[in-house]
């Protein structure tokens, strides 16, 4: 089976001009010789900081973990807990158009850029508070 989609990443260098591994296109174009091809352009996002990414990770995560087993008896792992999170925010939700049919997908929480990872908090604490009646702390910085 043949390769129908493929990902390169790139940089813009400081002169406006693309700097990508061509060989890796021009192999896949190579396989579909005489096809149609769209080429799309996305800026990457700004990650989240390291102290956003931890406090995500290290306490709220851990901390749904806790509010499944007490609320639902779920003994989620806290990558289980993580994958249920993605499923329930709105936020990690990608919609994409692929053959004529709507696919839905999950971004991770790495891939949210720091406004994103920032509202993915907000949801939390909102989730917690709503849903649970429990209060997720701020981050202290």
């Amino acid at each position: 089976m043949r390769l129908r989609r493929k990902t390169v990443i790139g940089r813009i260098g400081d002169d406006g001009r693309l700097d990508l591994p061509m060989e890796a296109l021009e192999d896949f174009c190579s396989l579909h010789k005489g096809k149609g091809i769209i080429l799309r352009a996305e800026i990457l996002a700004a990650e989240p900081s390291d102290k956003v990414t931890n406090y995500f990770f290290g306490y709220v995560v851990p901390e749904m973990q806790g509010m499944l087993m007490q609320e639902y008896g779920e003994r989620y792992t806290k990558e289980q807990t993580y994958e249920w999170m993605k499923r329930q925010c709105p936020l990690f939700a990608r919609e994409e158009r692929i053959d004529g049919k709507w696919r839905v997908g999950y971004k991770d929480f790495e891939e949210l850029d720091s406004a994103e990872a920032n509202e993915v908090i907000e949801w939390a604490v909102q989730y917690a508070a709503e849903n649970f009646y429990q209060i997720l702390d701020y981050p202290k910085i």
